[in-house]
């Protein structure tokens, strides 16, 4: 039976691990790996029972690698990780939520670690011992779906959902604050909408498919820019089968995954850093196998190989799916290509209907008077190009009719785009929002052709 202890940070009832955490060391400002923030969990969790009675903690690296979901003999990546765990230095704001009295804390996560043949020894700063041990606030953390997680995105914002739990939502995130939650270094995706494909949405997807809750995001904007989120938070149906997130399998070393990533694939030394913050070695791994098995890769004529290589990561490409006897005649592919060539070009041409629609109806939603300055300011900015125009082919337009000529059309969408507040998905999301086939066609042709013409986005306003 089930063993349940109350008034300390932990539970484990019903074969279930939960992990009562602080909401400030939930809420907090840093930059962790998904591997240590699996970690520092399973730590806290491991010693929260004697928190305040031992000055030094011990768990077996078998524990420890139970516990975050690890496979494998081979403990150099937990060993890196907990040495970043040393160096690495939160910060927190613990907020009254009666009084709003902000109190400003900092330290590093564990103050000291050794690993001794099988065992891990750690120790927690007083600081942190004080603000573990006492909590006025908690978030459940359920380490069987953290380890679950794919991303350090994905599991903060699991961390920063959970304290809300049984409530409709959290409660608005300041866009500065968030960006800190979930760990994302200052000067970087900067624009909202970088902001949102590369992190935001990601981490949604992640939470409702590895968790027991189901998020939505919420935006509040001043104007056309967004300066808050929240999330409304369901519980997920019981029945309802969680996705399988694969247990974590990191590198032999650490070493090898960023030495190849750097003379073979030429990233910075930043890039390869951010790059596993952001997502687990696995992960990593298998969009270098995906690139290295593309045509494209094999034949040299992939200029830019780190470009294509974060396309990969950021796109999530696949390999192509093969026949049984695992070739195809080169016809046969020439013929799926043309065929899903065709279906890229009609759904493009979908999504510049859907973008005209969308503008003309921002315009036409506009008063007289809005209008009748809108039209005056775009007459003065064309008013170049429609002089050329009516120059070079004066037999086909006239001043009556050279609105309707492609060139002025499009300065008209260019300039509606920058002055009004238009609400424009990109090319990448009206993909999403296709019907299963359409949408499968275009995936498959990004896995053949990562850079085909055909797949790049169009315009997008946040």
């Amino acid at each position: 039976m089930g063993k349940k202890v109350t008034d300390v940070g932990y539970e484990k009832s019903n074969g279930k691990q939960e992990l009562k955490k602080h909401a400030a060391t939930i809420h907090c400002s840093n930059s962790l790996s998904l591997l240590q923030r699996k970690i520092s969990n399973a730590l806290l969790y491991h010693a929260y029972k004697e928190l305040l009675i031992k000055e030094e903690h011990e768990i077996t690296v078998k524990q420890l690698c139970r516990l975050i979901g690890y496979q494998g003999n081979n403990h150099s990546a937990i060993k890196e990780a907990l040495k970043e765990l040393i160096s690495t230095v939160i910060e927190w704001n613990l907020i009254d939520d009666q009084t709003g009295t902000e109190n400003w804390s900092a330290s590093s996560i564990i103050a000291s670690v050794s690993l001794q043949g099988p065992l891990c020894y750690y120790a927690y700063s007083p600081r942190m011992k004080q603000l573990l041990h006492s909590p006025s606030m908690f978030g459940k953390i359920d380490l069987v779906i953290q380890s679950r997680f794919r991303s350090s995105y994905g599991l903060a914002l699991y961390e920063n959902c959970i304290r809300y739990r049984g409530l409709p939502h959290t409660k608005w995130f300041e866009m500065d604050m968030f960006r800190k939650l979930m760990g994302v270094p200052s000067g970087m995706y900067d624009v909202f909408r970088d902001f949102k494909r590369r992190v935001l949405d990601k981490a949604v997807d992640e939470v409702n498919t590895y968790s027991d809750l189901v998020v939505e995001v919420d935006c509040q904007r001043e104007g056309r820019k967004v300066v808050r989120v929240r999330f409304k938070l369901k519980e997920r149906p019981k029945k309802t089968r969680l996705g399988k997130g694969n247990a974590l399998e990191e590198e032999s070393s650490g070493v090898d995954i960023k030495k190849k990533l750097t003379t073979v694939f030429g990233l910075s030394a930043a890039q390869v850093k951010q790059l596993l913050i952001q997502h687990d070695r696995q992960f990593i791994q298998d969009k270098i196998k995906v690139v290295e098995a593309s045509r494209l890769y094999q034949e040299g004529k992939v200029q830019n190989t780190a470009g294509y290589l974060l396309s990969a990561i950021k796109d999530d490409y696949q390999l192509p799916k093969e026949s049984k006897d695992n070739h195809r005649e080169d016809a046969t592919i020439e013929l799926e290509l043309k065929e899903l060539k065709k279906q890229a070009e009609e759904i493009r041409a979908s999504y510049s209907r859907y973008r005209e629609q969308v503008i003309h109806r921002t315009i036409d939603a506009l008063t007289e008077q809005e209008k009748a300055q809108f039209m005056q300011q775009f007459t003065q900015f064309a008013e170049p190009a429609v002089n050329a125009i009516l120059q070079i082919q004066r037999r086909k337009y006239k001043p009556d009719n050279v609105h309707q000529s492609p060139q002025v059309i499009a300065l008209l969408r260019q300039f509606a785009l920058r002055e009004l507040d238009i609400s424009l998905i990109s090319l990448e999301e009206f993909v999403m929002e296709l019907g299963d086939k359409r949408r499968a066609a275009w995936q498959k042709l990004k896995s053949y052709d990562p850079d085909h013409p055909l797949l790049r986005c169009g315009e997008k306003v946040i």
